[in-house]
């Protein structure tokens, strides 16, 4: 079944401070999910070469998927909103059991579960053998990140057991399932939402990153490529106060993975601190703060997901939902390095926020999980 979808041209409001800047502005569409969508990932789940989108529903426990047409228009796949058990908190995606689709790898908040749903190529997905997992994750899992870490060339798992401060590698085997029990590595104090995967030292194999709630930092640990992994040099490092979001990814243009974080704003000491850190990677698994002050949240209440990207060329931009004040603020990096905010409205909720292209052009598009209105939001650069 087609999807109705509304759409409209919205352009960004500015913020104090860079009211000459021209404007961008987007095509926003509409379209329904699940109760409380929360987690967006995009990939091609049906391999018809166009993208698809995939989101996670925290209230309603499922997956919706959402096949693309490469031409902006999005349909159902037969069975979506898939039940994906409690309350998924994270969306990664990989070929877990090797026949050539992608899978789906999910952590059920207040539960030590993970679910794996095996794709069939069509855009339909099953639970494999044994799932969900009980990874004794302790109280509960957040988020996953999937990469081959022990290089038997199958994917694994790593998720937080934020309560031990460590994290859990969970070996895949070959049938789509884990290896029970995983192995535990220490990180900083309590790693409590977000863990991500990168190649941080250059070195070809997998690395990990984690947002360190207690001690404001994030730790590296860097991957042997056997199944082992160390502290980098230096790590933790000071990533601002409270630690909370991370997004990975080359943001000033050099070929290395670098950091941007945001601060679980109910914690923080002062409304100074609610800011985006940006830590640049070095190429061996060290990072350094970005020069320059840090990117203010000042008008954004509730900050909960930032990701970073080129909506087109020349348009590199980091982005930030704001749960709260229901907005999405826009930082686009001038020729400079410096970057400049705006803002503009969206629905609201505590639903991530993900940039990544949906058609065949070079132009991306930000996507918003709208948590209250049961929907996403689709902004297209005009």
């Amino acid at each position: 079944m087609k999807l109705l979808s509304l759409v409209l041209l919205v352009p960004v409001s500015a913020m104090p401070g860079d009211r000459h800047q021209a404007p961008l502005h987007f095509r926003q569409q509409s379209i329904p999910t699940g109760r409380g969508p929360r987690w967006i990932s995009v990939a091609d789940v049906n391999r018809d070469g166009n993208p698809d989108i995939l989101v996670a529903n925290a209230d309603a426990g499922t997956v919706t998927v959402l096949l693309g047409d490469g031409q902006k228009k999005f349909t159902s796949a037969k069975g979506s909103p898939i039940p994906a058990g409690s309350q998924p908190n994270d969306l990664a995606l990989a070929d877990m059991n090797g026949d050539g689709h992608l899978d789906l790898v999910i952590p059920n908040h207040q539960t030590p579960y993970i679910t794996i749903l095996l794709g069939d190529g069509k855009g339909g997905f099953t639970p494999a053998p044994g799932s969900p997992f009980d990874v004794h994750s302790n109280p509960h899992s957040h988020g996953v990140a999937v990469a081959d870490f022990d290089g038997d060339g199958r994917p694994d798992v790593v998720t937080d057991s934020w309560a031990d401060n460590q994290v859990e590698l969970l070996a895949g085997d070959a049938h789509g399932g884990l290896h029970l029990p995983g192995r535990f590595f220490a990180v900083g104090h309590r790693p409590y939402e977000r863990l991500r995967t990168a190649d941080f030292n250059r070195d070809g194999h997998p690395d990990i990153v984690t947002t360190n709630l207690d001690d404001g930092t994030v730790s590296i640990l860097l991957g042997d490529g056997k199944g082992g992994f160390h502290p980098a040099p230096g790590s933790p490092f000071a990533a601002g106060a409270k630690p909370w979001q991370v997004f990975v990814g080359d943001l000033n243009g050099d070929g290395i993975p670098d950091l941007a974080i945001i601060p679980y704003q109910r914690d923080i000491a002062s409304e100074t601190q609610n800011v985006v850190t940006i830590l640049l990677g070095g190429g061996r698994g060290a990072f350094t703060l970005m020069s320059g002050p840090p990117l203010s949240l000042a008008d954004c209440r509730g900050p909960n997901s930032i990701t970073a990207g080129a909506l087109g060329k020349g348009r590199e931009v980091v982005a930030v939902s704001c749960a709260e004040s229901r907005t999405l603020m826009i930082f686009t990096r001038t020729t400079t390095g410096a970057y400049q905010s705006r803002s503009l409205p969206i629905k609201g909720g505590w639903g991530a926020v993900t940039l990544a292209p949906l058609t065949r052009d070079v132009r991306a598009a930000l996507i918003t999980a709208d948590a209250d209105a049961g929907a996403i939001t689709i902004f297209r650069p005009a």
